[in-house]
Parts: C-alpha cells; sequence; structure tokens
C-alpha cells in the first residue's frame, strides 16, 4: 500500500540541531510499515526552528504507557483498529476523559474508514482531525503537522497564561515586601517570556544607588529558566560570566544592548539606581516585544519603588514608637534598653505561643507603648524613692488609663493593639489585676503576653529601688506566679526556654541601647 503516493523527489537534508527542544510527536500504529514510512515523509521537518522527536507505540497499551511518562506529547497519530476493533478510539476517550489531557493534537489515522464513519467519530469523540491513510501524501501529511504544531503551541501559550495568571493574582496579592515582591515578578517575567515566544530564562536585576556603574551594588530580584538559581538576592559576581560583563557593559554606557543571543534592557530610576532585564532569545525580539519588556520592567520597577516607601514608613513609624517609649522610660527614671527587650520578649514569646506571623509582628511593635500613659503621671510621684501612699498609689494605676486615651484615638492597627496592651498589661490571671479586674483569657492574649515580658525584664534591670534579680529569683518568683499573676502556658513557655530569654538581656544591655 503506498500511502504517500505523491512524495515530493528530493527529501531536504536532516536540519542542524536545533537549539531548542524538538516538538515530541507519537506515532500509534500497529504496523511497523506506518511508523517506517511516517517518519520518512518526515525527514527534516521543521516548525519555528524545532525538529520533530517521533515516538512510536504499536498498541494502545503501549501509547497509555508512553503518555504516562511524557507530559510534552505534542500530537498523536492513531490508528482506530489495533489490538481491538476500536482501540484508538477508546485510547482517545482516555486520554480526554480519563487523563483530563485537552492539550495534546489527536489525529486519528484509519485504513478501515467502514470501522469508525468519519462524521459518528468526529462528534462523539474529542479528536482535532480525521485521516484515512490513502489520503495522506507527503504534503497533506507535512501541511497536517504544520497545523496542528501550530494548534498545540496556542492552546499551550494560551494554559501557560491562565495557569500564570492564578499565580500572578495570588502572587499579587501578596505583595507586601520585598521577599513577596520576588515571588510576584518571577511568575509574571515567565508569563511575559511565555506569552513572546522567548526562551524561558530571564533575568531582573535592581541596581542600588551608587557613585559610579563599577561600584553599585546589584542584586538580582526575579529570574527564570537556566537563571532561575540566581533569584534569591545574587550579586553580579555570582552571575554567569557573559551575563556580568554584559550588565556591566550596560551600566557602563547606561542604555540597552542587544546581542546575538540576548537583549539586555536598561531603565534609570529616581533614586539613581537601575533596573536591567535579561532576556535570552533563538529569534530578534520585534518591536512589539520590545515594548512588552519596557511596560513590564517599568512597572516592576514602580512596585518596588513605592514597596520600599512603604518600607521606609513603616520603619519610621517603629522608630516613633521606640522614641515616644524611650522617653517615658527616661521620664521615670527607668533608663536602658528595657523597652527594646520588652519587645523582643514578647515578640518570641508570641511565637511560641503559636500565633500568626502578623499578630506577632503587631505585638511586638506595640509593646513598647505599655507604659506610655506614665506621660501624665506628676514627677513626684514617678520619682518617690519611698513606697507610694494610698492616693499616690490609685494616681500611679491611672497611667493605664491614660494609655488608652492617648492610643485609641488612632485608627492605625499598631496604636490600637498598643491602646489593648496598655489597658491591660497590669491585669492578673486570677482576676485580682486592675483596671478592670478582668480573669484568664478575658484578659487580651497581647495583654498577657506583655504583661509576663515587662515583669520579667524588670525583675533582672537595676532601679532607682533595687538591685537586678538573679536568674533563679526570676524563675522561682514566675514559677510562684504561674497560674495567679500570669497564664500558666506563657509561664511553662518562658521558663521551657530561659536560657534563650536571659540571651535578649545579654545581647540588649542598658549601657548599649540601640
Amino acid at each position: 500500500m503506498d500511502f504517500f503516493a505523491d512524495h515530493t523527489p528530493g527529501v531536504s537534508p536532516p536540519a542542524p540541531v536545533p537549539a531548542i527542544a524538538p516538538w515530541c510527536v507519537l506515532l500509534v500504529d500497529d504496523e511497523p510499515q506506518v511508523h517506517e514510512v511516517t517518519r520518512l515523509a518526515l525527514r527534516g521537518f521543521e516548525f519555528q526552528q524545532r525538529g520533530l522527536e517521533l515516538l512510536s507505540a504499536y498498541s494502545a497499551a503501549e501509547a497509555r504507557a508512553v503518555f504516562a511518562q511524557r507530559d510534552d506529547i505534542a500530537l498523536a497519530l492513531i490508528d482506530v483498529v489495533m489490538e481491538t476493533e476500536h482501540a484508538g478510539l477508546d485510547l482517545v476517550r482516555y486520554l480526554r476523559e480519563t487523563c483530563d489531557n485537552r492539550l495534546t493534537r489527536l489525529v486519528l489515522r484509519t485504513g478501515q474508514a467502514g470501522q469508525a464513519p468519519e462524521d459518528r467519530v468526529i462528534r462523539d469523540y474529542d479528536i482535532d482531525d480525521y485521516k484515512e491513510k490513502t489520503e495522506l501524501t507527503t504534503q497533506k501529511l507535512r501541511t497536517l503537522f504544520y497545523s496542528m504544531l501550530r494548534s498545540y503551541r496556542d492552546l499551550g501559550v494560551i494554559e501557560a497564561q491562565r495557569s500564570g495568571l492564578s499565580r500572578v493574582l495570588q502572587a499579587s496579592a501578596k505583595v507586601q515586601n520585598a521577599a513577596t515582591l520576588k515571588l510576584f515578578s518571577s511568575t509574571v517575567l515567565e508569563q511575559l517570556t511565555s506569552l513572546l515566544h522567548l526562551d524561558r530564562s530571564a533575568l531582573y536585576c535592581l541596581v542600588l544607588p551608587g557613585e559610579g556603574h563599577s561600584d553599585r551594588e546589584t542584586r538580582t530580584l526575579a529570574a527564570t529558566g537556566e537563571f532561575a538559581e540566581y533569584q534569591a538576592g545574587s550579586s553580579l559576581e555570582q552571575l554567569p560570566a557573559q551575563v556580568a560583563a554584559r550588565f556591566r557593559q550596560v551600566l557602563a554606557q547606561r542604555q540597552a544592548q542587544h546581542f546575538d543571543d540576548a537583549y539586555v534592557m536598561y531603565m534609570a530610576d529616581e533614586r539613581g539606581g537601575a533596573n536591567l532585564l535579561y532576556v535570552t532569545h533563538v529569534e530578534p525580539l520585534s518591536e512589539l516585544d520590545r515594548q512588552l519588556l519596557e511596560i513590564y520592567i517599568h512597572n516592576v520597577a514602580l512596585t518596588f519603588e513605592n514597596i520600599n516607601l512603604m518600607e521606609d514608613l513603616q520603619e519610621t513609624s517603629k522608630e516613633l514608637v521606640y522614641t515616644l517609649a524611650d522617653a517615658v522610660e527616661a521620664r521615670s527614671k527607668e533608663t536602658g534598653a528595657h523597652v527594646q527587650r520588652v519587645s523582643l520578649v514578647s515578640e518570641r514569646l508570641a511565637q511560641l505561643y503559636g500565633l500568626a506571623d502578623r499578630e506577632v509582628q503587631l505585638i511586638k511593635h506595640a509593646a513598647p507603648l505599655h507604659d506610655v500613659g506614665k506621660v501624665a503621671i506628676p514627677d513626684h510621684i514617678l520619682h518617690k524613692p519611698g513606697k507610694l501612699d494610698e492616693q499616690e498609689w490609685a494616681l500611679m494605676q491611672r497611667h493605664v488609663e491614660f494609655g488608652v486615651a492617648i492610643l485609641q484615638r488612632s485608627r492605625r492597627e499598631l496604636m490600637k493593639v498598643g491602646a489593648l496592651i496598655a489597658g491591660n498589661h497590669h491585669e492578673r490571671w486570677d482576676g485580682q489585676g486592675y483596671p478592670q479586674g478582668l480573669a484568664g483569657e478575658a484578659i487580651p492574649i497581647a495583654g498577657r503576653i506583655v504583661a509576663l515580658a515587662d515583669v520579667f525584664d524588670a525583675l533582672g534591670s537595676r532601679r532607682s529601688y533595687k538591685e537586678p534579680w538573679p536568674a533563679e529569683q526570676i524563675r522561682q518568683l514566675l514559677s510562684e506566679q504561674r497560674g495567679q499573676q500570669f497564664e500558666p502556658r506563657l509561664v511553662d513557655l518562658l521558663l521551657e526556654h530561659f536560657d534563650e530569654f536571659l540571651a535578649i538581656r545579654e545581647q540588649h544591655p542598658d549601657d548599649a541601647q540601640g
């Protein structure tokens, strides 16, 4: 049987090995001659500078095994009649319905059209074409391959975009700091290279402001493909030599550069830094490709600057909190790193307690405000060396009330947590505290944590009325107050990690604040 009667004479010599992976095609037929003739007809075939990798299966069962091993099969030519009269049809249904493979292009080839009428098969089975073996000349076979591979490519792009969009949306929701920006940038970069049909190897770098191009710090922000290992803040010196050399050339000339196998984009920012995008490619980039790349790097650069600004504002707010707390401590003559240590002890207790990271950070940065209400207490009470009388003690207790009044005016979450801590850090687990006499879990967790952190650090600190307590004496008192002044679980956590908390004091002594 001559399946390719119109075979064109003068078969082209094999093409050079392409730079990118060939298209994977599976031939499913129980006749070895069909495999041989098909391979002969497709000798030298190439689409988009990619040749073919032809795999063979001589039964539907073998084809299932191949599909189980390979997820990159672009096209399968499937015979209808093999080990059974409808083996090919069963294979199609298995791939589409059981395996949910909607991407591979499936073409039925039959030498017995009566066994599987074309109209019924196309209607009832999710196939992409139906061909009788006798009608597939060499040219028609090649035309079929061009059409099917183009369809597979386009569907692959759509699927990649759909999947990528989901990842981009997830990453976008988390863009709150530089770490999540890396995830966002990598995802967008991956989708951009896919959209442009580029090699999936790309690298995005930030160049920090500096005096000259030679001494400016460069860090990777996003990377895909062969550069993926460099995406975790790698420096210029850690990048491949050729990439680093091209980056230096672009930085020196302060403009984009085109190379035979890559394009390097340069964009300066308002702070004196720069953004670099390195994209490898097989074919030269079109003007549209370059415009899309420029849009990408411009938007990521703006996002990064906005995040930096947000982080600067957040750090400024935190510094103001510590400055205010330090001022209160200084006024009450409890100078030193007390507020910093209370903050760190509270953070660690919150972590050990199992709170979410966001709640941990809020408690950490609001803890220094626990005694802010002392700013409203008269000096003669704050600085009294002896015991306070009943009236003075009643006024001193009102520092809790004053602290809440100061902080609750703000709508900021940090200040709200600060007000919660200020108003509850003198409550006791047994209900004998002040100002409300709350007990047990009725006391907000932030207040329970800071209450323990404050006392733990105060016991080990020098005050005008006492010397610092030794570690064992502190341990003993906390054990005694377990279930009375403090929540039992928190005391257990602190005592279990006692050396770790003592180390916080050693790392932040009173004479080395900052």
